[in-house]
């Protein structure tokens, strides 16, 4: 009867690392886009483009960056504890709005007023947060 929760067990461990894997492996690749977008960025910003052709050049890497970045912040997602641990000390503490918080954590504004609140925890319990 033991066996079977071992079993169990080493099924949902070896789900949870194949899953780690996988965003490893998106993680590496979008990593893989961003180089190539900076390399075409500095390409064309090397071949004498105009001002303004050079400024269009640089909003667009900027955007694609963006997206890359969001893309990372979503497939490394920081564990509960440590995006608490970062709201609180962004926003909570003014050294950031709460919306650039969230952002930057990828999460809603209100998920990050929650955060910031003691809101509910991972099973829906209230885990209140005191200011350090």
């Amino acid at each position: 009867m033991a066996e079977a929760p071992d079993r169990a067990a080493r099924k949902v461990a070896a789900r949870r690392a194949g899953r780690q894997a996988a965003r490893r492996r998106d993680a590496a690749a979008l990593l893989r886009v961003a180089e190539a977008t900076c390399s075409y960025a500095a390409r064309q910003l090397g071949d004498g483009l105009s001002a303004r052709e050079a400024r269009v050049a640089a909003l667009e890497t900027s955007a694609a960056l963006a997206e890359v970045a969001a893309a990372l912040r979503r497939a490394v997602r920081l564990p509960l504890p440590e995006r608490r641990r970062l709201a609180r000390q962004w926003a909570g503490r003014g050294s950031m709005s709460k919306r650039e918080a969230a952002e930057t954590l990828g999460v809603s504004d209100k998920t990050l007023y929650r955060y910031l609140a003691g809101g509910p925890g991972p099973a829906g319990r209230a885990e209140r947060i005191e200011p350090r």
